[in-house]
């Protein structure tokens, strides 16, 4: 019976024991580490526009001699082509010889060059203007850095432009005159012409007089 009592109190003890201390509700679970933010990308901002480009001008003679007439020279202005050409020129005749066994074959290499002037490549006057033999002008423009490889340009009378100066072959194409060398030339039907690229702007000044007025002299 003593046993028995001691059993029940010890029991008793730890189920009280049990209510007060360790049914408290638990602590709550440390907080989660929270997800990285990320942020929404930044907009690009929008590139400033281009310089506004100076409206394009084709060569004419009332244009060269309005420049003429100004404190510049016609050396001083950038000069433009309107279309793409290719020239092609040949480098000569180059022989290759193999031998093998006692004997041998020539090979002959004839060996073409092909320069490509893209449309609106500049270029630099380097003679000009010079009148031909029917009184139009010519005018000479370089867009290599060789000096001597000029395109010559001639004065159209219906439209006053400078087209590129060829001649024309019914059977082999066009042929210019390019580095004092005459070379095959494509523009594929559009013959170019020369333009620079000039802004005109209008100033109107107004200039206000007063008259006094005029009387009648005595005599």
């Amino acid at each position: 019976m003593k046993y028995t009592c001691a059993a029940i109190f010890l029991a008793l003890g730890i189920f009280l024991t049990g209510i007060f201390t360790g049914c408290a509700s638990p602590p709550p679970p440390p907080p989660s580490p929270t997800a990285r933010q990320t942020l929404p990308p930044r907009e690009a901002l929008p590139a400033p526009p281009p310089p506004p480009e100076f409206p394009i001008r084709p060569v004419t003679r009332d244009l060269l001699d309005l420049i003429g007439k100004s404190a510049y020279k016609l050396g001083d202005l950038q000069y433009f082509i309107s279309s793409a050409i290719t020239v092609e020129r040949s480098k000569g005749m180059q022989y290759d010889i193999e031998l093998k066994d006692g004997e041998g074959r020539i090979q002959e290499i004839n060996t073409v060059e092909k320069i490509i002037i893209p449309k609106n490549t500049g270029g630099v006057l380097i003679q000009g203007p010079s009148t031909g033999s029917s009184a139009l002008r010519l005018l000479k423009i370089c867009f290599d850095d060789m000096e001597e490889h000029t395109l010559t340009f001639r004065e159209n009378p219906s439209d006053k432009r400078f087209y590129l100066v060829f001649r024309e072959d019914r059977n082999y194409g066009e042929f210019i005159e390019y580095g004092n060398e005459i070379c095959k030339v494509d523009f594929n039907g559009e013959i170019p012409y020369l333009y620079v690229r000039l802004e005109e702007i209008i100033d109107t000044q107004p200039r206000t007089r007063e008259l006094a007025g005029r009387f009648v002299q005595s005599r």
